[in-house]
C-alpha cells in the first residue's frame, strides 16, 4: 500500500490544487491515510438498505467502469482503496478561530482541495489501468449524482465516508463526520480496483465509536460550534445544515473576498473541537497505514 501513499504525497507536492493559490499558497492538504476494504464486505450491500437502493456496491461501480475501458472484468475481484487527506493546521487554525462565519482559508481550501481529492482518483484510476487492472472512481462515473428524495434531505449513489469506515480508517461522528486517527477536518476518496488487494483490518464495535458524545456522553463540542443549531444529541439535520450554508456563505469568497472559486462551506464543527485532528476515543486503533 506504500506505493498508494506515495502516489497521494507525490501529488500533494507537486499539484498547484494543493495550494492555496488565492491567498497565501499554503499548502491545503497534510499526508493521507490509507487503507483497503475488501469489495465483497457484506457491509456495501447493507449501505442499500441503510443509505438506499440507490448506493453502488463496488462490483456495480466496477461494471460500469468496463463500459469505457476496455479491460476484462475479472470474476470474484475487487477492493476499496480508500484515503483521507487531513486539512493543513494553518487551515484548520483559521476555521478554529471563527463562531459564525467560516475562514476564507476553510472556504478556499474546500472548493480547491476537492478539486485536488478529485486528481487523486484520477491518478489511482490512471495508475492500476495502466497495469491492466479495471478501476473505477465511483464518484467520477457518469452513474455518480446526489439523490434528494430521501427521509434525511440528500444522499447520493456512492458515499466516501461509508467506503471509509468499511476500510477500517475511523467511525461517524453525531455530526456526520468522520473520526480517522487524524481526525475529522479532512477529505476523502476513494477507488474500486479489480483486483484483491490486502485489507485494513476494521476493529470497531460500533459505527460512531470514535466520538466521545456518543462513546461517552461527554463533549458535545461540534454541537457548540455550530451556528445553524444543526447538531443536536439526536444527531445532525442536513436540512437545516445546508440551508444555513446556502443562505449565509452563497458565492461570499467569489462576491465579497473577490476569489474565483465558489462554494457552499462551513466545517466550523469540524474545527476547534476534540476531534479536529485526532482519534479522541482511541482505545481501539485499526492497522491503516499512515504516512507518519
Amino acid at each position: 500500500m506504500q506505493d498508494i501513499v506515495d502516489i497521494i504525497v507525490s501529488l500533494e507536492q507537486s499539484s498547484e490544487l494543493n495550494r492555496l493559490t488565492e491567498l497565501d499558497n499554503g499548502p491545503i492538504y497534510d499526508e493521507p491515510v490509507v487503507g483497503v476494504a475488501s469489495g465483497f464486505d457484506p457491509l456495501f450491500s447493507m449501505y442499500k438498505g441503510i443509505i438506499g437502493e440507490f448506493h453502488m456496491t463496488p462490483w456495480e461501480a466496477l461494471q460500469h467502469k468496463r463500459k469505457t475501458v476496455d479491460i476484462p472484468l475479472k470474476e470474484g475481484e475487487a477492493s476499496v482503496v480508500c484515503w483521507a487527506l487531513p486539512f493543513a493546521k494553518h487551515i484548520k487554525n483559521a476555521n478554529a478561530k471563527k463562531e459564525v462565519w467560516s475562514s476564507v482559508k476553510w472556504g478556499h481550501a474546500y472548493y480547491t482541495g476537492e478539486s485536488f481529492n478529485s486528481l487523486v482518483r484520477r491518478t489511482l484510476e490512471d495508475h492500476f489501468i495502466s497495469q491492466g487492472v479495471l478501476a473505477a472512481a465511483p464518484v467520477l462515473l457518469p452513474e455518480w449524482h446526489r439523490v434528494t428524495d430521501v427521509p434525511d434531505g440528500f444522499s447520493s449513489t456512492w458515499s466516501e465516508r461509508h467506503a471509509l469506515y468499511a476500510a477500517g480508517l475511523g467511525t461517524f461522528s453525531i455530526n456526520d463526520g468522520f473520526i480517522t486517527e487524524k481526525g475529522m477536518a479532512m477529505r476523502c476518496g476513494s477507488v474500486v480496483v479489480n483486483a484483491t488487494l490486502p485489507i485494513t483490518e476494521r476493529t470497531c464495535t460500533d459505527h460512531r465509536e470514535n466520538c466521545l458524545f456518543v462513546a461517552k456522553g461527554i463533549c458535545g463540542k461540534c454541537m457548540e460550534r455550530c451556528p445553524a443549531f444543526a447538531i443536536t444529541a439526536k444527531g445532525h439535520n442536513k436540512i437545516q445544515c445546508r440551508s444555513y450554508r446556502d443562505r449565509l456563505f452563497g458565492d461570499f469568497l467569489h462576491d465579497t473576498c473577490g476569489l474565483t472559486v465558489r462554494s457552499d462551506y462551513c466545517g466550523l464543527c469540524q474545527t476547534g473541537v476534540p476531534c479536529e485532528s485526532a482519534n479522541p476515543n482511541p482505545r481501539r486503533h485499526g492497522n491503516a497505514e499512515k504516512n507518519t
